[in-house]
């Protein structure tokens, strides 16, 4: 089976019975919520007795779909994940795919392939553009199938967890904290052991007041950070044959002879990119090329690498795992 059939093999794999029971208690609280509106623009009409009594049971009513979501929207989760990086996975092969047309099209101009073989080759790509094209369709529509089960994008989100649906509450007031001096400046950071790269690896904390972060706060002065063991897993020929191990030394990748991972072919430079370790994790960095860097097909100047994340220098592909 090729690789095609086997991604839409995947998304027939994406289970969408939650979905369709989540948009069912969407629908409901949805007509719920429109008779909550309606009841507050005609409170002055009724009792008041009346108002809170109706207004009382449209709200347990509310508690109860939430009740019925919460369970749903966690299996809803999980897939919409799965399903995402579905999405990713194609629009990074996509873009391999443009490249490797533009790399037969610039060997054909320069000679290197007759009109016979150009066109031999130009018509193998042009199929599998249109399988990998089919199954982004499908998965757009699938994407589309888990919106309309919600009322955000964010009840998804695995990170956020973000609740069903609630009813509105006043925003809790939070006090100014007092005004404190700095703290004084840390202690220089001991020298750090050397570690086997298939290791978990340990760095002593450092003042990160300064240093960029993606989410969370900076750990505190003298406590530990425990960074996982990772590794850069090739996607294609250009990318090698071995998987990369990461480590506290930082990595460069380009068509020099002298970096740690070499990568030749068209839109790779000589110093490319660099990967480096802080106390948020790993980052790739594209280092001022004119073709750039890209995760998730996407052209990035900067970005914290998330498990999963796919890495591609001109045609070279890998996928960063940790753990």
């Amino acid at each position: 089976m090729s690789k095609d059939k086997d991604w839409q093999s995947e998304l027939a794999g994406i289970d969408v019975a939650p979905v369709d029971a989540l948009k069912e208690l969407k629908r409901e609280r949805d007509v719920l919520d429109e008779r909550l509106k309606q009841m507050d623009a005609i409170k002055g009409e009724v009792a008041e007795a009346v108002y809170i009594r109706v207004r009382a049971d449209y709200e347990t009513r509310c508690r109860t779909l939430e009740q019925q979501a919460d369970p749903l929207r966690g299996k809803a989760r999980e897939q919409y994940t799965n399903l995402t990086r579905l999405l990713e996975r194609f629009k990074a092969d996509h873009e391999a795919v443009t490249l490797d047309r533009q790399e037969i099209e610039l060997r054909h101009k320069l000679g290197e392939f007759d009109k016979k073989e150009f066109d031999s080759r130009i018509k193998n790509l042009e199929g599998i553009i249109a399988q990998r094209a089919e199954a982004s369709a499908k998965a757009q529509e699938l994407r589309q199938r888990f919106l309309e089960s919600v009322h955000s994008e964010s009840e998804l989100n695995a990170t956020t967890g973000a609740n069903f649906r609630t009813l509105e509450q006043p925003a809790a007031v939070v006090p100014e904290p007092a005004l404190t001096p700095p703290p004084p400046a840390p202690p220089a950071p001991p020298a750090m052991p050397q570690k086997a790269p298939s290791e978990t690896q340990v760095m002593p904390a450092l003042d990160v007041a300064a240093l960029r972060t993606v989410t969370g706060a900076a750990p505190g002065a003298g406590a530990t950070v425990v960074l996982r063991s990772a590794r850069l897993v090739p996607q294609t020929p250009e990318a090698g044959k071995n998987a990369v191990l990461l480590t506290l030394k930082s990595l460069v990748i380009g068509a020099d002879s002298g970096n740690d991972v070499r990568v030749g072919g068209p839109g790779v430079e000589g110093k490319h990119a660099q990967i480096t370790v802080s106390m948020a994790g790993y980052t790739v960095i594209d280092m001022n090329t004119s073709h750039g860097t890209r995760v998730n097909a996407e052209k990035i100047r900067e970005r914290l690498l998330r498990d999963q994340d796919v890495i591609q220098v001109g045609a070279a592909r890998w996928v960063f795992r940790e753990g």
